[in-house]
């Protein structure tokens, strides 16, 4: 006897597990951050992909000034229409510690788009 099969169901299984892998995501993050991130900070002189790599601390780019940072966190959520409530999340005066780098920055972004 045969079975049956929804072609919906496997659509939107195949859609959804394309979505978590799609490379393309990953690069649209890592753009962002890097666009919000240099938007915010006090660093005007150079293109921000030359300098901004996923290794660098985000204390030295904003100069430990925690409130910019915010902004910039901020404007991400928007950008990428996460739930408003995800800068409860971070430790309070300690934002910067918790996303020492920007690709800890980039990964937490990652991790929340794809959780949606």
């Amino acid at each position: 006897m045969g079975e049956v099969y929804s072609f919906k169901a496997f659509q939107s299984k195949k859609e959804k597990e394309s979505k978590k892998q799609d490379p393309r995501t990953t690069v649209a993050i890592y753009r962002s951050v890097i666009y919000y991130v240099h938007l915010y900070s006090d660093e005007t002189d150079q293109h921000p992909l030359e300098y901004l790599t996923t290794n660098i601390e985000l204390a030295d780019i904003f100069k430990n000034d925690r409130d910019k940072f915010l902004e910039a966190f901020a404007a991400l959520i928007k950008h990428w229409e996460l739930p408003q409530n995800s800068h409860q999340e971070l430790p309070e005066n300690r934002e910067l510690t918790r996303f020492s780098t920007l690709g800890d920055l980039c990964m937490y972004i990652e991790k929340k788009v794809k959780d949606l």
